[in-house]
């Protein structure tokens, strides 16, 4: 039984190795036949690719050429190379460059709609609303180097309201490599030349579109230039900047246009283009120097001054308003309103009040003011969501004491001595209630020095957040008041013009050499409240409250206002 049973096992175990053998060897054969249809499905397909390229080359090959240009008198010019590719972008405005970067173009512009009121109108309107600024402009970089830039405003309305058109930005500068030579410098020294901003007064140079409070500060409207025709240099590092130039006459002053009712001197040329009195351009020699030793992404510490050099020649103040007649300008940081509380007289002798004067003034007007000194300081900081800033600016006249004399000899109310000084301040603080910083918005420009620019709006309302808010208070003050006035009166005798009997007697002040000049002064109180929802687009409010008030010498019932004025804007810039 046992041999038996092992027989039986023997057997078992050898038919079971037969079956699974031959299993395996049917895979076997199964896998093969597999991999031999994959090969020649394989070659079925290189083949026809490659059946696919011979035909597309002879398609190529038997293509008709292209006819051959035919030049009359001799060799055909080599055809211009196709335009490069270009990069187009509609974010805030348009703009269109090549991928060299050589070459760029950008239409922009700004929209301002202010509104407000006054609860003390001495002077301007209770109430007013209208188009602050109305701006379309084009910039650009051509070959590389040449950079460029026109700016136009429709409403034609200026901070010395004489302006003849609505040209602003007018220029073209060079950066060549060539001019790479400065030490720390992070660009080559860069030429511009044509109507610009002179480079005096953070607040100045800082465009309208970016300025904390809706008007700026009495003191930077009365004191710093605006923008004038010249030529300039500027070099700058990351946290540093020079800027110098010499100006001239500026498209928003009319120093190249007749003035109304002033007749043109017997013996003077009209030459310069008006004919106030005849004499040569005014020009300023003008410089600022920047430098921040603290600047990173929430916060910086902003240093900076500035001096001008101003020769008015023979310019008087219709033609030269802000220099020669400074605080007439401003409005109390209301435009809107047209609220003007302060100014001095034609400093230069250039008003003609009667026939009787003509001849003899002729010969000194614009010619009381030998030169003028302006200088300022500037300081700014900001730490996360908190900033500070605050400029002084000042003024220093040095005048012709035989000219001032004649002068009055002739009937031109011409007060003041030989020298005078102007000056005056502001300092603000603002803060971010939505946790942005003032830090984000501070550069270094390329060509005017450090500015401030667009804040970086953590939460966009577009992106369904709340944009940004800020709050500010502004101190500012304007003193245009030097020196006490002594003299003693007399009568002029005005002539009637047709060559009649006398018409009035009028009392003249005769001032003596040492008398002052009476501008007024002027203390303002300004605080502010600030919605950024997106990029380009602003809405402000302000409330400003003259806190004192001395009047000026020609507006003495203004003495003691303190009128509370409310402004609004909603702005939009691209």
């Amino acid at each position: 039984m046992k041999i038996r049973n092992k027989k039986h096992a023997f057997a078992a175990i050898a038919l079971g190795a037969f079956v699974t053998c031959s299993a395996t060897a049917v895979r076997a054969d199964d896998t093969a036949a597999e991999i031999r249809l994959l090969k020649a499905r394989l070659q079925q397909l290189e083949a026809k690719v490659a059946k696919q390229e011979r035909e597309q080359k002879a398609n190529v090959h038997n293509a008709a050429a292209p006819p051959a240009l035919v030049c009359k008198d001799g060799p055909c010019p080599t055809p211009p190379p196709p335009p490069p590719p270009v990069f187009v972008s509609f974010k805030n405005g348009l703009f269109v460059e090549t991928l060299d970067h050589a070459f760029s173009f950008k239409i922009g512009g700004r929209l301002q709609v202010d509104g407000g009121g006054s609860s003390q109108p001495e002077l301007g309107k209770s109430g007013n609303a209208g188009i602050r600024r109305a701006r379309l402009e084009v910039e650009g970089k051509a070959f590389s180097f040449w950079l460029y830039k026109l700016q136009y405003d429709f409403t034609g309305s200026t901070v010395t309201g004489t302006v003849q058109g609505g040209i602003r930005d007018a220029w073209i500068a060079l950066k060549h490599p060539y001019l790479d030579f400065i030490p720390y410098a992070t660009d080559p020294l860069t030429l511009q030349v044509g109507n610009s901003k002179e480079p005096q007064g953070l607040e100045t140079v800082t465009s309208n579109k970016y300025s904390t409070f809706i008007e700026r500060a009495m003191v930077s409207d009365a004191l710093a230039p605006s923008r004038h025709v010249g030529f300039a240099a500027i070099a700058h590092g990351k946290d540093w900047s020079v800027k110098g130039g010499i100006y001239t006459t500026s498209p928003e002053d009319r120093a190249l246009a007749p003035v109304a009712g002033i007749p043109v001197p017997f013996g003077i040329p009209p030459t310069a283009g008006w004919v106030a009195t005849g004499g040569g351009q005014y020009f300023d020699l003008t410089g600022r120097a920047t430098y921040a030793p603290i600047k990173t992404e929430d916060a910086f510490l902003h240093l900076g001054g500035s001096i001008r050099y101003h020769r008015p020649n023979d310019s008087i103040a219709a033609t030269d308003p802000i220099s020669l007649a400074p605080g007439n300008n401003i409005r109390s940081e209301a435009n809107i309103l047209g609220e003007g509380l302060l100014g001095t007289p034609d400093l230069s002798c250039g008003l003609v009040p009667s026939p009787n004067g003509a001849v003899g003034a002729a010969l000194v007007a614009g010619k009381c003011v030998k030169d003028a000194l302006f200088y300022g300081a500037e300081l700014s900081t900001a730490y996360g969501p908190f900033s500070m800033q605050a400029e002084y600016l000042g003024a220093h006249y040095d005048r012709n004491l035989f000219n001032l004399a004649f002068a009055r000899r002739s009937g031109v109310f011409a007060p003041g001595g030989a020298s005078h000084d102007f000056n005056g301040y502001y300092v603000y603080g603002t803060v971010f209630l939505t946790g942005e910083t003032r830090a984000s918005s501070y550069k270094v420009h390329p060509l005017d020095g450090a500015i401030f620019e667009q804040v970086k709006i953590l939460h966009p309302f577009s992106a369904g957040g709340w944009g940004a808010w800020e709050v500010g208070a502004r101190f500012s003050v304007l003193n245009l008041n030097s020196s006490p006035i002594t003299g003693a009166p007399y009568s002029n005798i005005l002539f009637n013009a047709s060559g009649g009997a006398p018409v009035a007697v009028r009392p003249v002040f005769v001032a003596l050499a040492n008398s002052g000049v009476v501008g007024g002064r002027e203390e303002n109180l300004t605080v502010g409240l600030n919605w950024y929802p997106d990029k380009g687009v602003r809405f402000m409010a302000n409330w400003v409250r003259v806190m004192n008030l001395s009047a000026p010498f020609a507006q003495p019932f203004v003495n003691g206002a303190h009128p509370n004025i409310f402004l609004m804007r909603a702005q939009v810039d691209w």
